[in-house]
């Protein structure tokens, strides 16, 4: 089981609504779309984007850190749709000699409150169980991020604690919820 996935081809994940796949430089103006809204960004760290190459650049570092194999992160599209990129979920790193990796992910404001979020990080914490070995998937949120917060819920994630003034953004400081999942909790859910 362990290190059965080894970063040599990306993996395209499905779901009933969704196709999660790699992110491209084609995807520069979708991601910028969303990584610019304010409403998008204003919970996360990192302000909103004001130029293009922005997003470019954020591509640019999620494709270099898939080839190293430091993390795995997704573009989101509609199986219905054109193939544009309506947000991201992934690893933003993965300890594999902790057995543990951490979960997060952004989605532009037109589709909040359809459970596409969900949905996507359902399947990316499968994937992690099941191909990444995962023991541990780690997720933050801001204290502030209440649909975040619900969606880490939902999915079965426990909070730990909080991490107080942990970010400063816009002037201020940010506290942040820490959430985990573990491999046994998971499998008693999917059980059920």
């Amino acid at each position: 089981m362990l290190g059965q996935f080894n970063f040599e081809k990306f993996p395209v994940l499905k779901t009933e609504r969704l196709i999660l796949r790699q992110l491209t430089l084609d995807d520069v103006d979708a991601v910028y779309a969303i990584r610019s809204d304010y409403e998008v960004t204003r919970l996360n760290i990192g302000a909103a984007y004001i130029i293009l190459d922005q997003a470019r650049i954020l591509i640019e570092s999620i494709l270099d850190n898939y080839q190293r194999g430091n993390e795995l992160r997704w573009g989101i599209t509609l199986k219905d749709g054109d193939d544009t990129v309506i947000g991201m979920c992934g690893y933003n790193y993965w300890a594999r000699r902790d057995f543990r990796g951490s979960v997060g992910y952004d989605l532009a404001r037109a589709y909040w409150g359809q459970g596409i979020m969900t949905e996507a990080t359902r399947a990316v914490i499968k994937f992690g169980f099941d191909k990444m070995a995962l023991n541990r998937i780690e997720a933050d949120a801001s204290v502030e991020n209440v649909a975040s917060i619900r969606i880490l819920e939902k999915l079965g994630f426990h909070q730990e604690g909080i991490e107080r003034e942990q970010y400063f953004e816009g002037g201020e400081f940010h506290d942040l919820m820490l959430f985990s999942l573990l491999r046994r909790d998971y499998e008693l859910t999917i059980r059920k």
